[in-house]
């Protein structure tokens, strides 16, 4: 394996201190918290793992209000949101790796964990992040313990447990865009010290944050959700405890449409066009007033070309029993996600070129972990245990493309693919930690998975006009099924060595797997198939070395984790184009990711100041692509080069009042990008840019009631996330439109805690 890693030297990496105010140790002004992760599943204080793992505690959701994942991935090193137009294909990315997919046959680099279950679509873990006792991003390959879809690392959010004295709370939040937040939670006991409950809910709402160009019809991109979770905690022993988990979200959005970024000059092909409702996108917008470039914020869609319907429900029961020499612990769940999407392709309802398409999909999965953790003698710590999951995938989609034309390739057609795919996983997985000396520690892992993969599917091509000629976008009616049946061992080993209480590191060989994926999208191309079947992408199999100090100096004041890292990744499953520049499905032959991540928490001698610093560096190339050379050693797409966030945060008392205050600035920065799949046009480029976040809040003496006013984007940057191809781009190879980012905004939380 080859590295281009540069001499950085080392660099901090775990958010140790992404905490909010409060963080600090009871009667020690400038001393931090301890803080736990369960990384390894198992509970350890973070300058213990061995790992890089970023934290965010409750106090840092609850000072900034952030509750999604696109709010947090600003403040996480290494971490980034990757949105589209539906939330089936939209994630997260870990060090510069992510699978960016339409096919329900693939499944997230980057597994989401809630309360350890695992979810087999990585959307399912998009709620309101609200009533959460910790969120845990763990970097790099995390097959060992966390199983198939960990190829790029971990999000891995824990949920509050029930408690035995009562307690009740929640917030109310207004804001711009007649945003609405309610949540709230309660706890307490049914039977004293035996039984006891937790329910949380959340319902948030807010108006379209893109402006409708056309008179009468709504802004789009709003958000209408409302969730509940409930536990119930039974403790009929010291040493036996059940945890019955239930939770349910329900999502209505009109959601998720960009806008334009460049419109080109009028291309020929349309000009033939048959069907009358087909325009040229210059004079179509034109038409509605949108100007399109950087900044703007206006689409023309039709209140019933855009939608987007969710439901995701879930059961877990976790047992875990102290057997004295070990415990053991059963988790089993039960999940069902279900989405109805349609979006107006060519986001534009006034022209009839590539209209409404959309995609109604449910997934089913169980899943059955028994996990045994525990000690031998003073030297040797495991865990391990099997692992079972099973999850069927339904999906019906349809492709309109209303453009028809008298010359092939027609168009003219209704593309229906009917698809289903089901995956069984077993595994069985180990780590155990032996204490070679008191300083001196090794860590050997590994994991052994079976995994069964089948696939249906079905595309029917159909005229919109009948009386037009019409032709598929991609091949003919078609029908297939494949089957992938594969067997894997990956593992890891790791040295830790403890200086001393204030500094440790540790060097890391790190092994992954993520399953095969069969094309089953609305553009599987058969062509790739043998016959009767389906494109099949051979299994991901990422490789890191890392190595990493963690420290901790001026008595926890100064706190900081460090890392390097040079992570290859064999058969990255993702989209890109072929030699002909059409998009598909395609598997990297391998992908080089170097870097460095740092996290810095600083507590100066002024009572009350604290500084949270995170810097990452990535260099994340194609390295090996044999049906695309040309892009050997070019960067990955979407992947900016540096990133970094300041955090400066005050807490105050009001003059002997009672009342105490908080003040925190936050700024967040990333460098150009490119997020060309067809290789780097500049048409692509999105400029580096910098967004500020200002909050202040004050609690009553009680510590019962808070309000905090926040003000994010204060400076009204415009800024992107993507930048990509349109349907004209197909013709003109030049119009772009873009996910845009928020303007400016308003928010007011008031809360109470009894």
């Amino acid at each position: 394996m080859k590295s281009k890693l540069l001499p950085l030297g080392l660099a901090v990496t775990a958010a140790s201190t992404l905490q909010a105010p409060g963080a600090l140790a009871q009667g020690s002004p400038f001393a931090l918290e301890e803080v736990v992760v369960t990384a390894r599943k198992q509970t350890e204080t973070l300058f213990e793992v061995p790992v890089a793992v970023s934290v965010l505690g409750e106090d840092f959701f609850q000072a900034s209000g952030f509750n999604t994942m696109e709010d947090i991935v600003k403040f996480v090193p290494g971490f980034d949101y990757s949105p589209t137009n539906t939330s089936r294909a939209a994630g997260t990315q870990i060090r510069g790796i992510s699978t960016f997919s339409f096919s329900d046959g693939f499944e997230s680099s980057v597994a989401t964990v809630i309360d350890g279950v695992v979810m087999g679509r990585e959307a399912q873990g998009f709620f309101d992040l609200y009533d959460i006792q910790s969120l845990e991003v763990i970097k790099g390959p995390q097959g060992t313990l966390f199983g198939k879809n960990a190829s790029a690392g971990v999000v891995n959010v824990i949920t509050k447990k029930p408690e035995y004295e009562f307690a009740a709370g929640g917030d109310i939040m207004v804001g711009s865009f007649d945003e609405i937040r309610v949540r709230g939670s309660v706890t307490g006991a049914l039977i004293e010290d035996t039984l006891a409950y937790r329910l949380t809910g959340s319902s948030h709402v807010h108006d379209g944050k893109i402006d409708n160009a056309i008179s009468g019809q709504d802004d789009v991109n709003d958000k209408d959700t409302w969730s509940l979770r409930g536990k119930l905690l039974w403790e009929p022993s010291d040493s036996l405890s059940f945890l019955l988990t239930a939770d349910y979200v329900e999502e209505d959005n009109a959601c998720c449409q960009p806008t334009y970024r460049n419109a080109a000059p009028p291309t020929p092909a349309i000009d033939f066009a048959l069907n009358p409702g087909a325009q040229q996108l210059q004079p179509a917008l034109a038409e509605l007033g949108i100007r399109a470039g950087d900044g703007n914020r206006e689409v023309g869609i039709f209140d019933d070309r855009i939608g987007q319907e969710s439901e995701s429900s879930g059961i877990a029961l976790e047992i875990n029993y102290d057997m004295e020499w070990a415990t053991l612990t059963s988790i089993t769940a039960v999940r069902d996600w279900e989405i109805d999407e349609f979006n107006e392709a060519d986001s534009l309802s006034t022209s009839d070129v590539n209209d409404r398409n959309g995609t109604e999909a449910e997934s089913t999965q169980r899943s059955q972990e028994f996990r045994l953790a525990g000690d031998i003698n003073d030297n040797i710590s495991y865990v391990g245990g099997l692992y079972y999951f099973y999850e069927d995938v339904d999906a019906d989609g349809t492709v309109f493309v209303e453009l028809a034309l008298p010359f092939p390739p027609f168009f003219n057609s209704a593309n229906r693919a009917v698809r289903s795919v089901e995956t069984t996983n077993y595994a069985v997985f180990g780590e155990a930690t032996f204490d070679i000396t008191d300083k001196f520690s090794i860590v050997l892992g590994g994991r052994f998975t079976d995994e069964e993969k089948e696939a249906e599917y079905t595309r029917t091509v159909s005229p919109i006009i009948p009386v037009l000629p019409a032709g598929g976008i991609w091949t003919p009616d078609f029908s297939g099924e494949q089957k992938v049946d594969d067997t894997d061992f990956s593992g890891r080993i790791i040295g830790r060595y403890t200086f001393s209480d204030q500094l440790s590191t540790y060097l890391a060989y790190s092994e992954g797997y993520k399953g095969a994926g069969i094309d089953v999208a609305e553009s599987s191309d058969v062509a790739l198939a043998e016959p009767g079947g389906l494109p099949v992408l051979d299994p991901e199999l990422p490789t890191l070395i890392e190595l990493g100090i963690k420290g901790r100096y001026l008595d926890g004041a100064l706190s900081f984790n460090a890392a390097i890292f040079t992570q290859t990744v064999e058969n990255l499953q993702t989209i890109t184009t072929g030699p002909d520049g059409t998009a598909e499905n395609r598997g990297i032959d391998e992908v080089l990711s170097d870097g460095v991540e740092i996290d810095l928490t600083w507590l100066p001698s002024v009572e009350g100041l604290s500084f949270l610093g995170t810097l990452t560096y990535l260099d994340v190339t194609f390295d090996k692509f044999a049906i695309r050379p040309d892009l050997e050693g070019e960067p990955l797409p979407s992947v900016p080069e540096w990133q970094y966030s300041l955090v400066g945060n005050y807490d105050f008392d009001f003059g002997g009042s009672g009342y105490t205050g908080f003040g925190r600035v936050e700024w967040t920065w990333q460098d150009d990008k490119n997020t060309d799949l067809l290789g780097a046009n500049p048409l692509n480029d999105i400029d580096s840019y910098g967004l500020l976040n200002l909050r202040a809040g004050i609690t009553s003496p009680s510590g019962r009631y808070r309000a905090t006013f926040s003000v994010e984007n204060a400076t009204d940057e415009d800024y992107s996330y993507a930048v990509f191809g349109t349907s004209y781009s197909f013709f003109d190879n030049e119009s772009r439109a873009q996910y845009i980012g928020d303007e400016q905004t308003f928010r007011l939380t008031i809360g109470m805690d009894i």
